[in-house]
């Protein structure tokens, strides 16, 4: 079977453990090379009292949770565009601060990737779908830089994402079994979140490597962390048993962008599992 390099774009370290950690994983234990790029640190990001040391700072210790996720699930090689987080809202005049992801050109963050792209003659570009998952800021900039550097470079784009539909009735299984889930989880209207089902092209089975993916969402320790009487997701998905962790987590979903043109390469087909054509 010949082998490909693979390249995951994501927004901040702990993306890839949500979203497609187990796929990276497969590709990887089957020989192929997979390497993280991610545009930001997550200096932004929401960690509770007492977590950092003393003088650490949370790019750091973020950074190196992203390494150690990395190496939990294969990866070849992390890569930071060292962008800053930029948070969930611009300022009141709708500027978003320099050096954030988002005040970037869409064009200028797109030709980092390319680079990348190029250094690693990468077969294949995994990136965020187009409503950025939950709508996050710096997710929609993921797909939009994702898009232009699948073009300019002229490699396939898979969306990663999540089954809108798995997503609504998993919560509803799970109340029904007893779970507590936070009234805000997730919004009573999920039309703006993921992926209608109808609309995903392929999935993975990645249930061989369960164990990865949670190690994966593990080394992400400060996110699993915030305020006093706050539930964070990561925290929510490691303290479910066994066999509900692999009921949630056993398949990741897919959206093949573009057209034609833009097939999925022969030598990750095995990987993936045609859906909806």
């Amino acid at each position: 079977m010949p082998h490909g390099t693979l390249v995951a774009f994501h927004a901040h370290p702990d993306d890839e453990a949500l979203l497609d950690a187990g796929t990276l994983a497969r590709a990887a234990q089957a020989g192929h090379r997979v390497i993280l790029v991610l545009a930001t640190r997550g200096d932004a990001g929401d960690v509770g009292d007492g977590v950092l040391e003393a003088n650490e700072v949370l790019a750091q210790r973020r950074s190196s949770e992203a390494e150690a996720s990395a190496a939990a699930i294969g990866v070849a090689r992390v890569v930071f565009l060292d962008y800053l987080d930029s948070g969930h809202s611009p300022d009141a005049n709708g500027i978003w601060p320099a050096g954030t992801f988002c005040a970037a050109s869409v064009d200028e963050a797109a030709d980092a990737l390319v680079a990348i792209l190029s250094e690693e003659n990468a077969s294949l570009l995994l990136a965020d779908d187009r409503n950025g998952g939950y709508g996050h800021p710096d997710h929609q900039q993921v797909h939009r830089v994702a898009w232009a550097a699948s073009e300019k470079f002229g490699v396939p784009l898979l969306q990663t994402t999540i089954d809108r539909e798995f997503l609504s009735g998993g919560i509803e299984l799970a109340k029904g079994m007893g779970f507590e889930v936070p009234d805000d989880f997730v919004p009573a209207d999920l039309s703006t979140w993921y992926t209608p089902n109808a609309q995903i092209t392929h999935t993975v089975d990645v249930s061989s490597v369960l164990e990865n993916r949670k190690a994966s969402m593990a080394a992400h320790a400060t996110q699993a962390t915030g305020a006093p009487d706050t539930v964070r997701t990561l925290s929510i998905f490691l303290g479910l048993p066994d066999e509900i962790f692999a009921i949630a987590f056993s398949t990741e979903w897919f959206v093949l962008a573009g057209d034609s043109n833009f097939a999925l390469p022969d030598s990750f087909a095995h990987l993936f599992d045609s859906v909806g054509q």
